[in-house]
């Protein structure tokens, strides 16, 4: 792979064009130079429309940027389509003018963006944690849906804030998933857990799920990639047959995004996210040795990450 100029790519010249070693036995990620190679011939036409666009830029939008719209869509016109959508998305909102990876969403202060804050300051300090545990895997997201007050965001918020949110949330994901890729050459992607124990069905909105699904929609194009599995933990007993029935009739590509466990109780469950992070770094809760709050993880070192301390305002 060639150099970048991403703003967190700052200080390495050229990334690895072979993948390390797998960091467990159960890292399975696929090598990037294997996928750039394989998918040369429509890298290099989406690559050839994009230099058309003013705000495309060599340096930044190389083969694995590309490949990531590419991986997504299947068809060139599409992937370019989004890639161009991505281009101006970007510019429109400054992303590419610094690195935000020192600061996890939950970390945001009330100065630095106020409609996060007051977002987040909605749910208990569990909600929802953004974290990356090991330097040279991926984001990992836990979200405690017990801990939402979905009726009190919806009353305190305006839609305004679910966008801030959604966006900071997906840019510090990527930044961190691509910057893991490059210095690894292994394609990386986010999971996230969801942790259904003492959820109630009065605890659903229905308006905070609409504004989800269309933050979630804006999002979309832009971050292809991002997201590999979200593992549904500590679900009541009939989520299971729920699930035995969906499965059958969901697309393929779909289902793969979803898996329901017990990690706890199940080491064949606990074992899959052994592909995400190690037994030492995944909670108790879920049948791992970590005994502090997740939250804490987005306090990294300059030894562990090289980004600073998550105080550091951006």
């Amino acid at each position: 792979m060639a150099s970048s100029g991403w703003p967190w790519m700052q200080g390495i010249e050229v990334a690895i064009d072979d993948p390390i070693a797998p960091v467990c036995p159960e890292d399975d990620r696929p090598s990037v130079k294997v996928l750039i190679e394989e998918h040369a011939e429509k890298i290099a036409k989406i690559k050839a429309a994009l230099r058309e666009d003013p705000l495309f830029d060599a340096d930044k939008h190389d083969d694995l940027w590309i490949l990531r719209y590419w991986l997504s869509h299947k068809k060139s016109k599409d992937a370019i389509d989004a890639a161009k959508h991505t281009l101006k998305f970007r510019h429109e909102h400054h992303l590419d003018d610094k690195d935000i990876r020192s600061v996890a969403p939950q970390h945001v202060t009330m100065e630095q963006n106020s409609k996060i804050r007051e977002y987040l300051d909605c749910w208990k300090p569990d909600a929802v944690l953004l974290t990356h545990p090991h330097p040279q895997r991926g984001v990992v997201t836990f979200i405690n849906f017990a801990s939402m007050d979905q009726h009190v965001v919806v009353e305190r918020c305006s839609e305004d804030h679910w966008f801030e949110i959604y966006l900071y949330s997906s840019e510090w994901a990527f930044q961190w998933l691509d910057y893991v890729t490059r210095t690894t050459g292994r394609l990386t992607k986010s999971v996230r857990l969801a942790d259904l124990s003492g959820l109630t069905l009065g605890g659903f909105n229905r308006e905070c799920g609409k504004r989800d699904g269309r933050a979630m929609t804006l999002m979309e194009d832009c971050y292809p990639q991002l997201l590999e599995t979200v593992f549904i933990c500590n679900g009541p007993s009939l989520i299971w047959a729920v699930w035995k029935l969906f499965s059958v009739i969901v697309p393929k590509r779909v289902k793969s995004k979803f898996d329901i466990i017990s990690p706890k109780d199940n080491p064949k469950d606990r074992k899959k996210l052994f592909r995400h992070l190690t037994e030492e770094d995944l909670p108790e809760v879920y049948g791992g040795k970590y005994t502090v709050g997740p939250e804490i993880w987005g306090l990294v070192s300059d030894d562990e990450n090289g980004t600073g301390s998550d105080t550091a305002a951006n």
